[in-house]
């Protein structure tokens, strides 16, 4: 299935540069949208340099479109001057502009840190309450709602995608429960563009033996990831971060920062 326009969010970020090339084979243009200056690598891209905040600019980038591919957004925990705009009122002005325009379906970066606060021993799906673990994470929490919101009473189809870590190799012992290599990811992102579904979400992993989620909704709609970090499992099952609480839960480090529950089983 070729989309007539797609519109790719956060395109000059460490994920949407991993993404332009599997996704312009897929539309008759790519349509690229970024707060910095970005330079067309493909015949069918365009390039759009604007802040998701600048309402007027985002609705003349979103006309036309089909489906929506949103990476943007402040990738790690901030304060929440930082956090507001970029993951929470940009977000609400992209729903409302893809709404206005008719743009049929919207694949979304979510996080592992939307349910960081889970034991690493859980086996999650995506029927789990959220359990964010951080700022960052809540943001993440409310983009999905608001993808419920817009699927449900408008009709437009949600696609968002728990991401672990994504990268060519894992790192860290953590990794080898939540990478994704990037063309799985843009893999998953595929079945997010093709698929028939009102509102999903999904995990953002590879197919690695000691993740702590069931993507089984994914795999039905036909995600068939090619990579594994098990094979990473000798050189780094060691690599771990030494903090008892960062260890117990799937939001590692976001989950450790700041803690100071101290009714917690953990103390």
């Amino acid at each position: 299935m070729k989309h007539a326009r797609i519109l790719l969010t956060g395109a000059a970020g460490k994920l949407g540069r991993a993404m332009r090339p599997f996704l312009a084979p897929h539309a008759e243009v790519l349509r690229l949208v970024d707060c910095q200056a970005l330079e067309a690598l493909h015949p069918n891209e365009e390039t759009f340099t604007l802040d998701l905040n600048d309402v007027p600019a985002l609705h003349r980038a979103v006309e036309g479109c089909s489906a929506i591919v949103h990476l943007a957004g402040h990738p790690r925990e901030a304060d929440w001057d930082v956090l507001l705009p970029a993951n929470i009122q940009g977000v609400i002005n992209l729903w409302e502009a893809a709404h206005a325009n008719g743009v049929d379906r919207i694949i979304h970066a979510s996080s592992n840190h939307a349910v960081g606060f889970y034991p690493r021993q859980e086996i999650l799906d995506e029927r789990v309450p959220p359990r964010p673990d951080s700022r960052y994470g809540l943001t993440k929490v409310f983009m999905e709602g608001l993808a419920e919101l817009y699927a449900h009473k408008h009709g437009l189809r949600a696609f968002g995608i728990r991401i672990g870590h994504c990268a060519p190799a894992p790192s860290d012992a953590r990794m080898l429960s939540h990478w994704i290599h990037p063309e799985d990811l843009a893999a998953l992102i595929m079945v997010g563009l093709e698929a028939d579904y009102d509102c999903e979400i999904v995990y953002g992993a590879s197919a690695n033996s000691r993740s702590w989620w069931s993507n089984h909704r994914a795999l039905a709609l036909g995600y068939r990831p090619q990579y594994s970090a098990d094979a990473f499992e000798a050189e780094l099952q060691a690599h771990t971060s030494g903090q008892p609480i960062a260890e117990y839960f799937q939001g590692g480090s976001f989950a450790a920062d700041g803690y100071t529950n101290a009714r917690s089983p953990i103390f």
